[in-house]
C-alpha cells in the first residue's frame, strides 16, 4: 500500500472508531486550545495526552515501549526517532513517562485535531522554506531545552515505504540540542508501518525502542553533521538488530 493511502486508512479507522469519544473530547480539547490562559501547562498537556491516548486505544492500535530504563532521569531531553508513520509521534505520547513537546513541519499543524493538540501539547513548528522562521524557531527550541523541556523530532523529516533503511538525517536538526549542551535519546521505531497492512485488522504493534542515551560529552566537538550521523548510525544499528532475528 503507498503511504498516503495507509495514512489515510489509518485515519479513516480512527476517526470511525473513535467518532462518539471524538464528538465527546473535541469541544472542550479545541476551548482549552484557545483558551489556553485559563490553564496550567499541567493541565493542558495531561488533557492533550488524554486525547491520544483515546485516539489510540479506540483505533485498536498496540503500542509497546521496550527500554524505558535508558531514559534519563533528568529533562531537557532531545528525543530523536526514525519516522515510518503519521501515528509515530502518537506512540511516543502515548509510552514517554514525562512531559514531551514535538517539533514538526508547520504544514501539518493546520490539520483538525493535530492543530489543537499541538496547542495543548508544547510544540515548535517549522515552515521548511522559511529560512527565518527555521532558525527562529531552533533558538526557541534551544532556550526550552536548557530549561529543562523534552521535544521529540524526526530528522529524516518524512517517511516512505519502509525497507528497513533510514533516508538521510538532517543536520540542522541538531543544531540546538548541541548549542543546549544537552542528553540526545535515539529511538527505534518498528513496524509502525504495517499496522494496517491487512486492511483494518491491526496486526501488528508499534514497537518504541528507547536506545542508550547520547550525553554532551560524547559528542563534544563534534559538527552537526557529525552528530546527525553518529544517531542515526545508532538507530540503525538497532534496526538491523532487530530485523536479523
Amino acid at each position: 500500500m503507498k503511504p498516503n493511502k495507509r495514512s489515510t486508512s489509518i485515519l479513516f479507522k480512527a476517526i470511525s472508531r473513535n467518532f462518539l469519544k471524538i464528538f465527546a473530547y473535541y469541544p472542550k480539547m479545541v476551548y482549552m486550545a484557545y483558551h489556553l490562559k485559563k490553564y496550567s501547562e499541567d493541565e493542558l498537556y495531561a488533557y492533550g495526552k488524554k486525547i491520544v491516548k483515546v485516539a489510540v486505544d479506540s483505533a485498536g492500535l498496540k503500542v509497546e515501549a521496550y527500554g524505558l530504563e535508558n531514559i534519563p532521569q533528568h529533562d531537557g531531553l532531545y528525543i530523536c526517532a526514525n519516522h515510518q508513520e503519521k501515528f509515530d509521534p502518537c506512540a511516543i505520547w502515548y509510552t514517554f513517562p514525562r512531559k514531551i513537546g514535538v517539533i514538526l513541519d508547520d504544514v501539518a499543524t493546520h490539520r483538525p485535531f493535530i492543530r489543537e493538540i499541538c496547542r495543548l501539547i508544547k510544540s515548535q513548528k517549522l515552515k521548511k522554506h522559511n529560512t527565518h522562521s527555521v532558525v527562529k524557531a531552533y533558538i526557541e527550541i534551544t532556550k526550552d531545552l536548557k530549561k529543562g523541556y523534552n521535544y521529540m523530532v524526526f530528522p529524516e523529516g518524512g517517511y516512505e515505504i519502509e525497507d528497513g533503511k533510514l533516508d538521510e538525517f538532517h543536520a540542522g536538526s541538531f543544531k540546538s540540542p548541541q548549542r543546549a549542551h544537552c542528553t540526545i535519546l535515539p529511538v527505534a521505531i518498528i513496524d509502525s508501518y504495517k499496522i494496517f497492512d491487512n486492511g483494518f485488522n491491526t496486526t501488528n504493534p508499534i514497537q518504541v525502542h528507547y536506545l542508550k542515551p547520547i550525553s554532551p560529552e560524547e559528542y563534544e566537538g563534534m559538527s552537526t553533521t557529525e552528530i546527525s550521523a553518529l544517531v542515526k548510525a545508532r538507530i540503525q544499528a538497532h534496526l538491523d538488530l532487530y530485523q536479523s532475528v
